[in-house]
């Protein structure tokens, strides 16, 4: 890739099409000399003449080219010469797809509901590491124009701006009811359509779907446990008959909602949502009581996999897997969940218990804790990397469930697409600040910056 670097975007008493560039930058980006060319924003370009200057760091240019470009001035960002298509790029653009609430005026502080101190967070991350970064909605994109409108933060509210189509977009919307909104799928349509776009983390995963792709990988099937479809009542007796025990997942479902158990315990069947038990003799009265349930939803079928217990109640691992500035996988944040007293699932937000993985592994494994610990590790490193094989576009940060089981064998439960930050926690600082800014250093390494 060729040198960026970082320059602060000046007004100057310039011709409309005149670039005055330090020598010294115009070295360090290996431009030619006396460069005449295409001058990139995002997916805007204008023709302009560069003129070298004896300043220091500045970048001056008229604002009548700035203003054409979309370009706010005075502003920090980086430029590139990009050799390949011969022209200069100032940037990155970047747009956090979001949408906002209906009756939210511009200026409510609280313009995209609960996720607005997430979003907030991201936005400052994106200023440190000089991007010209917005907060793109449905309503701020239509098709065929040059030009994007979103939101800047200005001090403690929200201002309306238009920047060029961006080089990257992040996909944050918030939940599956406002992905599938028309508005949001036909932006999300026209923005993945653009070549220029990189565009990551493009939605919320459907399990059935997941698995059938997972399935297929090597790697990855060796941690999925058996998984299939609730077709009917015959699906789920013989999947009862092969396994004894199993857990019914929507397909589109999250943080727990909705996840049933059922077993078979000699002449008895077992269902238990929440913490509502059912027992009966007859299969038909058990699968009328899921169908109720179930209400049309799609779900799926995985064997009860006797996960490892703490205090009697079983725990998971959730790993944040996120890419840095430099496209490669770290691992951001990892801690062990464990289910509240008669619950089935471990989810934080429905009462589940955050705990180290360290003492959790030592209370339950004793001397093996060292190899479980490193099956784990092993697990996440193979599981992200070969999910970026199985999917076409680009996957920035990934949330994992781990289960492990009482013999130490380690399971993928889950793989979040939109894993829930949150800014004011109580585990390490440092764990905090990186998730909210390997996203926008992993854009920036999208755009080619």
């Amino acid at each position: 890739m060729d040198e960026s670097v970082k320059v602060q975007l000046v007004a100057g008493d310039l011709p409309e099409d005149a670039l005055a560039i330090p020598k010294k930058l115009i070295a360090a980006m290996g431009l030619p000399e006396g460069f005449a060319g295409p001058l990139s924003v995002g997916s805007r370009s204008r023709p302009v003449r560069v003129l070298p200057s004896e300043s220091s760091a500045r970048v001056a240019l008229s604002r009548s080219l700035a203003k054409e470009l979309l370009l706010p001035l005075p502003k920090t960002l980086w430029m590139r010469f990009d050799r390949e298509h011969g022209r200069l790029r100032i940037g990155p653009v970047v747009a956090i797809f979001a949408v906002k609430r209906r009756k939210a005026g511009p200026r409510s502080p609280r313009l995209f509901g609960a996720r607005n101190l997430d979003i907030r967070q991201l936005m400052r991350h994106a200023r440190r590491l000089n991007l010209l970064a917005m907060v793109l909605t449905p309503d701020g994109v239509q098709p065929g124009r040059d030009w994007v409108e979103g939101f800047v933060l200005s001090g403690r509210r929200w201002a309306v701006v238009r920047y060029p189509v961006p080089d990257v977009v992040y996909d944050r919307i918030q939940s599956r009811s406002w992905e599938r909104r028309p508005s949001a799928q036909r932006a999300k349509q026209f923005l993945r359509s653009l070549p220029s776009v990189k565009y990551f983390n493009e939605g919320f995963f459907d399990k059935w779907a997941l698995y059938q792709k997972m399935s297929g990988h090597q790697a990855l099937a060796r941690y999925l446990p058996d998984t299939r479809q609730l077709t009917g009542p015959q699906s789920l007796k013989a999947f009862l008959e092969e396994h004894g025990a199993t857990f019914l997942k929507p397909t589109e479902g999250s943080q727990g909602k909705g996840i049933i158990r059922v077993r078979r315990l000699g002449a008895w069947y077992e269902w238990r949502r929440g913490t509502r038990q059912h027992k009966t003799r007859r299969f038909e009265t058990l699968y009328q009581g899921i169908a109720r349930i179930q209400r049309r939803k799609r779900y799926i079928m995985q064997p009860d996999l006797r996960l490892a217990t703490v205090g009697g109640s079983p725990f998971d691992v959730r790993i944040l897997m996120q890419k840095d500035g430099s496209g490669t996988w770290k691992r951001t944040k990892i801690y062990v969940r464990v289910a509240p007293k008669g619950r089935l699932t471990s989810n934080l937000s429905r009462g589940g218990t955050a705990m180290g993985l360290g003492w959790v592994l030592r209370s339950r494994f004793g001397k093996a804790r060292r190899r479980v610990r490193a099956s784990i590790n092993q697990a996440a490193k193979t599981i992200v990397e070969a999910l970026d094989e199985v999917f076409d576009s680009p996957l920035g940060e990934i949330g994992l469930d781990l289960g492990v089981d009482r013999r130490g064998r380690v399971w993928l439960i889950e793989v979040n697409a939109k894993p829930f930050r949150k800014v004011f926690d109580a585990g390490p600082k440092r764990r905090v600040f990186l998730s909210f800014r390997r996203p926008m250093a992993y854009a920036r390494y999208l755009a080619g910056f």
